[in-house]
């Protein structure tokens, strides 16, 4: 019997990506303002709150295809969606924080937090909508552990 197969890499990818963009993402937001360049104006929704939504979509896309793709914890597998929500709304909430007690020009903001938010809700909404082009059904991680055993 042939597995499905799909065209995204394996496990250990995604997850370089996600603690690399984690890194990078960190260090944007908790990096001294006066050392980043300045934010453009936008008048319909603020550059910041789409810059933290937008942050946050990336996250939750490559937090879920980390989960969903490895095979050494298979509830956080099956679970995937609800944990990448809860450790995306975590995260925003400790960079906010540390953003309040840090003395570098930032300042932390509820809003941000509800921005980043939803950022990862619209992230794992589209990745729920096309999961049928990425995701790879339970019984092919199975295979492959019993075959790797």
């Amino acid at each position: 019997m042939t597995q499905p197969r799909t065209i995204l890499p394996g496990s250990r990818v995604w997850l370089l990506l996600s603690v690399a963009w984690t890194a990078f993402m960190l260090w944007g937001t908790l990096s001294p303002l006066n050392q980043l360049p300045p934010l453009p104006h936008w008048e319909l929704l603020s550059f910041d709150t789409a810059a933290h939504a937008g942050m946050f979509v990336v996250t939750a896309v490559l937090y879920i295809l980390t989960a969903r793709r490895q095979r050494l914890y298979p509830s956080l597998r099956r679970r995937a969606f609800w944990w990448v929500l809860v450790v995306c709304t975590l995260l925003g909430a400790f960079i906010e924080l540390v953003q309040t007690f840090m003395d570098l020009g930032r300042l932390g903001e509820w809003t941000d937090m509800i921005s980043d938010s939803l950022g990862a809700v619209a992230g794992l909404l589209l990745m729920w909508l096309i999961r049928r082009w990425w995701d790879v059904p339970a019984s092919t991680h199975a295979a492959k552990a019993s075959t790797h055993a």
